[in-house]
């Protein structure tokens, strides 16, 4: 076990109500554990395949410490904070341009039936940035970190921010770095039990779903048949986790 200084960094994919769909499906009589079967098991796909592209992008410049059913912890311990901030905010923008990208390759997962692939289109990146003191421990054959800076930065995504897609930085972080360069931030304060209020600044990314036109031309059949292709070799988290996270 060692102390640590650095970021602490949470990405998480917002509005996904397959779990609650899915449960519904099951009182279909007949097919109705088919159905929830395949929803779940496109969520799954689906899910991880958008996480595998946000670690790829954030990889180097961020250490994948978990994965969290739909969301990744990171951290980093950089030397540097005159350059670092700044690298780490664009790559963490870049992340979100990386994963409406992808959402926007897939859609023609929309011609399945399943609830899954009927949802997909409402899911979004969200992600919380925190700066300061943590401890690194060794848990099994992998390395965990913790401390009251990581509640602090899994409190943050309880909040009370109306909106599905954004970027929460602490206090902590803005006096590390400059957030001006953003542009307009809203200043919040969310109150948590035992942490009290957390003065937090947010950032809204300009981001939207774009129908490419191969997409947008393509007919059901087509889209069917990519639909099928897409899911013939079926990802998890589980293997996402084998393959990202580092054991010691």
């Amino acid at each position: 076990m060692r102390n640590a200084k650095g970021f602490i960094v949470l990405v998480d994919i917002s509005g996904y109500t397959k779990f609650i769909r899915s449960h519904n499906a099951q009182k279909i009589p007949f097919i109705g554990k088919q159905l929830a079967r395949k929803t779940e098991s496109h969520a799954e796909h689906i899910i991880s395949d958008l996480l595998e592209k946000v670690i790829t992008e954030l990889e180097g410049t961020l250490t994948v410490n978990k994965l969290e059913g739909d969301a990744v912890l990171f951290y980093s311990e950089p030397e540097d904070l005159n350059e670092y901030p700044k690298l780490l905010i664009d790559k963490i923008q870049d992340s979100f341009e990386v994963f409406i990208a992808r959402l926007t390759d897939i859609i023609f997962c929309e011609s399945c039936p399943c609830d899954a692939c009927h949802q997909m289109g409402n899911l979004r990146l969200k992600s919380f940035v925190h700066y300061g003191d943590f401890i690194i421990k060794k848990v099994s054959r992998f390395e965990e970190i913790a401390g009251e800076n990581v509640i602090l930065a899994h409190r943050l995504m309880k909040n009370s921010i109306d909106i599905s897609e954004y970027i929460v930085f602490t206090e902590n972080v803005t006096e590390v770095c400059d957030l001006e360069y953003l542009g307009e931030t809203e200043k919040r304060t969310e109150n948590f039990e035992s942490l009290g209020e957390v003065p937090i600044s947010v950032f809204y990314p300009n981001s939207s779903i774009l129908e490419d036109n191969k997409i947008k031309n393509m007919s059901f059949f087509q889209k069917f048949i990519s639909m099928n292709r897409y899911f013939k070799n079926m990802k998890s988290r589980k293997e996402l986790a084998e393959k990202y996270v580092p054991a010691l």
